[in-house]
C-alpha cells in the first residue's frame, strides 16, 4: 500500500516545494508592481500638495504686493459697491459721517501677540448708507461674561480707512449665545447677511479697516494675511521631501528584491 502512494506522495511534494518557491521573499513578483504602484499613488499626492503650496504662496506675494501699492492710490470719496470691492480691497476711503456706539459688535475669537481678544465693528452712518468701520483689537477678559468697554462719540466725523475682507473661518461653526437685547453684540466671524440682520440695516460685504493715524480706535496692526508665503515656501520643501524620500525608500527595496531574486535562482 505505501509503495503505491509513493509515487504520488514525491508529486505533492515537489507541488508543495514549487509554491513555496513561488512565495519565497524577493521571488514573489506581485511585490514589485504593488511597491510601484503604491509608489505613484504617493508621488501623485505628494506633488500635488507641493504645487498647491506653491501656488498659494505666489497668491501670498501678489496679495502682499497689493496692499502694499495701495496707500498709493488716491483716496476713495464714496462707499464702494461690493462688486468692485475686490478690484479695490486695500485701498483706502475717506468718508464722513458718524459712529453707532450703542450699535457695535465684538468680533470674536481674534487673537493679538499670542492674547485672545475681539475686534470692534462699529456701524458709521453716511450720507451714502452704512458702512462698519474696525476700529481695532482689544483684549478679552478672562471672565467671558464680562464684554469690554469700546466707546466713541456720534460726533459728525471723517474717517479714513482701508476696503477688506470680513475675516473669515477655516470651518464655520455656529454663532456663540447672546442676548439680542445686549450691546456690544458679540459674533464669531459673521458674514455680511449676518451683520445686515443683527443690525438691521442693509450693509457692504466687506468692513474698513482704521487707518492706524486716526482717532478713536484700538491696535491697529493691519496684516495682509495671516501667513506670509514662506509659511506655503516651508510647506511644499516638506511635501517634496516626503516625495523624495518614498523614491529612495522604493529603491531600496527593489534592490532588496532584486538581490534576494538572484540568490533564489542560484
Amino acid at each position: 500500500m505505501s509503495r503505491g502512494r509513493q509515487p504520488y506522495s514525491e508529486d505533492a511534494a515537489r507541488a508543495s516545494g514549487d509554491r513555496a518557491d513561488d512565495s519565497a521573499p524577493g521571488t514573489d513578483l506581485r511585490r514589485p508592481v504593488i511597491a510601484t504602484v503604491t509608489l505613484l499613488l504617493m508621488l501623485g499626492a505628494f506633488f500635488a500638495a507641493g504645487i498647491w503650496q506653491l501656488d498659494r504662496a505666489v497668491e501670498k506675494e501678489a496679495i502682499l504686493e497689493r496692499f502694499s501699492n495701495a496707500a498709493d492710490g488716491n483716496l476713495i470719496t464714496e462707499i464702494v459697491p461690493d462688486e468692485a470691492a475686490q478690484a479695490l480691497r486695500f485701498r483706502q476711503v475717506r468718508l464722513t459721517g458718524r459712529y453707532q456706539p450703542d450699535r457695535q459688535i465684538l468680533l470674536d475669537n481674534m487673537t493679538a501677540a499670542g492674547r485672545s481678544g475681539y475686534q470692534v465693528l462699529t456701524p458709521f452712518v453716511t450720507g451714502q448708507g452704512t458702512v462698519l468701520i474696525n476700529r481695532g483689537w482689544v483684549p478679552a477678559d478672562p471672565d467671558r461674561a464680562v464684554l469690554p468697554a469700546v466707546p466713541v462719540d456720534d460726533d459728525m466725523r471723517t474717517v479714513v480707512a482701508r476696503v477688506n475682507d470680513l475675516p473669515a473661518p477655516g470651518l464655520r461653526l455656529a454663532q456663540p449665545q447672546t442676548s439680542t437685547n445686549t450691546w456690544p453684540r458679540r459674533l464669531l466671524f459673521p458674514t455680511a447677511a449676518e451683520l445686515s440682520a443683527v443690525l438691521g440695516v442693509e450693509l457692504p460685504a466687506y468692513q474698513l479697516q482704521l487707518d492706524a493715524q486716526q482717532a478713536d480706535g484700538y491696535l491697529r496692526d493691519w496684516q495682509a494675511v495671516s501667513s506670509g508665503p514662506e509659511k506655503h515656501l516651508g510647506y511644499a520643501f516638506q511635501w517634496f521631501s516626503f516625495a523624495l524620500i518614498a523614491v529612495i525608500v522604493y529603491a531600496v527595496l527593489m534592490i532588496q528584491w532584486l538581490r534576494a531574486r538572484r540568490a533564489a535562482g542560484n
